[in-house]
C-alpha cells in the first residue's frame, strides 16, 4: 500500500527541485525556439558542414512547418474527412506482448506473442487479425547464457516476431502501409551484448528491405518521443547551449497546430556509448542512412514522432502518409486507431497470465515434473 501522507511530504520537500528543473528547461528551450525560423532556409548544402553523428541532416527542403490546410467546424466534419481519406485504404498495425519467466516458479518459462490488426476500410467486417505465439522453454532461455529468469531473451523474441509479422504483411499486401509502435532506430540496444544487438539489427534490417522491395511504407509512430535528434543538429549548427533535458517535441510544440507536421530530416543519431564505439545506426550497414523522421501534432499536446524509410520521402509519399495518420487520429482522438486496436489485441492481461501459469502447472503434474511455487506467491493467491 502506498503511504500517501509520506508521498505528499516527499513531493513537498522536493518542490524547489521540480521548479528549478522546469525553469531550466523553459530557459534553454526559448534559446532553441528562437532559431527555429532559421531552419526554413537550410537546404541540403549544409549537410557537408555537419559532422557525423549530428543528430540529423537536411532531407526535405523548404519551410520547417507544413501546415494542415483543411479546417473543421465540427466533429462530424472531421470524421467525414477522415473516413473519406481512409476509404478503401488497407492499413495494418503490429504489436506484441510477453510473459516473462517468473522466479516464483522453480522452472523458467516465458511466452512471446506478436499480433497484426488489419483494416481494409471497406465498411462492415473490414477488420482481420493474425497472431503468432512462441513458448520460451528452459533450454531456449538458457541459450542466452545469462540468468535463467532474465527478461531480455523474451523481449528479443517478441521483437523478432513483430518484425516477422510486418514483413509478412508487406509481402501479402504489397504497396500498403503498416504501423509499428516504436522506433526504427533501436537506441535501446546500446548496452546489450553484441549477439543480441546483431539479432535486433538483423530483424529491423529485414523490415527495411521488405518495405522497399514491396513498396510498402513502414511507419514507426512514437506518441511521446524523448528524442533529441533535431536539437542536436541545432546545437551544433547554431552553436547553442548544450542540454540533456530538452527534447525535440518540447521545442517545436508551439510551432505546430493540430494536423501540422515538420519537414522530414535524415536521422544521424549519436547514441554511442563512448566515442570509440559505433552508434546503433552504424550497425545498420547499408540501411545506416535510410531512416527519415518528422514530427506531427495529432493530439493537440506534444507532437508525435513519425519515422519512415527514406525511400518513402524520395517517392513523394509523405503527404499521403501524414493524411492517413491524421485520419486515424480523428477516428480515435489523439492516437492512431489502428495502433490502439493492435495493442488491445496483443495485450496479455492478468487473468490470461494466471491461466498461462495454470496450464504450465497442469503440464508439470501430467508429466510428474518437479515444479514448485514460492511460499510468497502461494500466500498471495491462497487456494492456487
Amino acid at each position: 500500500m502506498l503511504d500517501l501522507k509520506l508521498l505528499m511530504q516527499e513531493i513537498s520537500e522536493a518542490g524547489e527541485e521540480f521548479i528549478g528543473f522546469d525553469g531550466e528547461v523553459k530557459s534553454v528551450s526559448e534559446e532553441y525556439r528562437a532559431k527555429l525560423p532559421l531552419i526554413d532556409s537550410l537546404d541540403a548544402s549544409v549537410n557537408s558542414s555537419l559532422r557525423k553523428y549530428s543528430g540529423c541532416k537536411v532531407l526535405e527542403e523548404g519551410a520547417l512547418v507544413r501546415h494542415f490546410m483543411p479546417k473543421f467546424n465540427s466533429r462530424q466534419q472531421a470524421t467525414d474527412w477522415a473516413l473519406e481519406t481512409l476509404k478503401g485504404t488497407t492499413l495494418a498495425a503490429v504489436d506484441g506482448s510477453q510473459i516473462f519467466p517468473s522466479p516464483t516458479l522453480s522452472m523458467p518459462v516465458g511466452l512471446a506473442q506478436a499480433c497484426t490488426v488489419m483494416n481494409g476500410h471497406t465498411g462492415k467486417n473490414s477488420y482481420s487479425t493474425t497472431s503468432t505465439l512462441k513458448l520460451m522453454t528452459p533450454a531456449e532461455l538458457k541459450e542466452s547464457g545469462g540468468y535463467a529468469y532474465a527478461q531480455s531473451p523474451v523481449s528479443l523474441k517478441r521483437f523478432e516476431m513483430e518484425c516477422e509479422q510486418i514483413v509478412a504483411f508487406t509481402e501479402t499486401h504489397p504497396g500498403n502501409l503498416v504501423f509499428m509502435d516504436g522506433s526504427l532506430v533501436l537506441s535501446f540496444i546500446t548496452q546489450m551484448d553484441d549477439k543480441d544487438q546483431t539479432r535486433y539489427v538483423d530483424a529491423i534490417g529485414r523490415v527495411m528491405e521488405a518495405s522497399e522491395r514491396t513498396s510498402s511504407p513502414v511507419v514507426a509512430y512514437t506518441d511521446m518521443s524523448m528524442s533529441q535528434d533535431l536539437i542536436t543538429m541545432m546545437r551544433l549548427f547554431f552553436k547553442l547551449t548544450p542540454t540533456s533535458n530538452l527534447t525535440d517535441a518540447f521545442v517545436i510544440r508551439e510551432t505546430l497546430n493540430w494536423g501540422d507536421r515538420t519537414r522530414a530530416f535524415l536521422c544521424d543519431r549519436d547514441d554511442r556509448m563512448g566515442n570509440g564505439n559505433p552508434s546503433v545506426l552504424d550497425r545498420y550497414g547499408k540501411h545506416r542512412d535510410s531512416i527519415a523522421f518528422f514530427y506531427l501534432n495529432a493530439s493537440g499536446a506534444l507532437p508525435s514522432k513519425v519515422e519512415v524509410p527514406v525511400w518513402c520521402v524520395k517517392e513523394g509519399m509523405l503527404d499521403r502518409i501524414t493524411d492517413i495518420i491524421r485520419a486515424e487520429c480523428i477516428i480515435r482522438p489523439g492516437y492512431p486507431d489502428i495502433i490502439h486496436r493492435a495493442h488491445e489485441y496483443a495485450t496479455i492481461n492478468n487473468a490470461e497470465s494466471g491461466l498461462f501459469e495454470s496450464v504450465i502447472d497442469s503440464m508439470a503434474r501430467k508429466h510428474k515434473l518437479n515444479l514448485f511455487k514460492s511460499a510468497k506467491e502461494l500466500n498471495k493467491h491462497p487456494g492456487v
